[in-house]
């Protein structure tokens, strides 16, 4: 269960550090922050699941050891890790999207 709430908050703040960041950075540039960080933040959901999860090929091993091992709690374990970076990501977007009051997701 720890495993699961730390893979969250990894996916969560590498999402929202790295929209609030290039936000910082847009500013910096004379750039619209509003828009940039609405960009970004779409933009790193999927890097954020991976990053929360140590990289790729450690989930790919584990859901591997699930199917053709004959592992399936590697895999169900696997799969929760994922879903788990998949909300926290998906969370820290939907959080900057509302306070930015962005009407699409």
């Amino acid at each position: 269960m720890a495993r699961l709430v730390t893979i969250f908050f990894i996916a969560f703040g590498t999402t929202l550090g790295g929209a609030l960041f290039a936000g910082l950075a847009a500013v910096l540039t004379r750039q619209a922050p509003y828009e940039l960080m609405k960009e970004v933040a779409r933009d790193l959901k999927m890097w954020a699941v991976i990053a929360a999860v140590g990289g790729t090929f450690a989930a790919l091993r584990g859901i591997e050891e699930g199917f053709l091992g004959g592992q399936p709690s590697s895999l169900v374990k696997q799969l929760f890790y994922l879903a788990s970076a998949l909300l926290g990501a998906q969370a820290a977007a939907a959080v900057l999207l509302a306070a930015l009051g962005a009407r699409d997701g």
